[in-house]
């Protein structure tokens, strides 16, 4: 029967990472605020966030205006 060690080893990345950079800071488009819901829009928002968001507001909207 052949004798089997452990040993130890350590794995060393030659490729240094790269330094990581910040991500651009994005321009508020917009501010959108109904009652206690509030939104931020910013410059390069996915159309498809974007009108998710819009959708959400308008069902706040409509519960908040059917309060009133």
């Amino acid at each position: 029967m052949e004798k089997k060690e452990i040993v130890p080893i350590q794995i060393v990345d030659r490729n240094p990472p790269m330094s990581p950079t910040a991500p651009a800071k994005s321009k508020l488009a917009a501010r959108v605020k109904l009652g206690q819901a509030e939104a931020y829009i910013y410059n390069g928002t996915d159309k498809y966030i974007f009108a998710t968001i819009m959708k959400e507001l308008s069902i706040h909207a409509s519960r908040l205006h059917s309060r009133t």
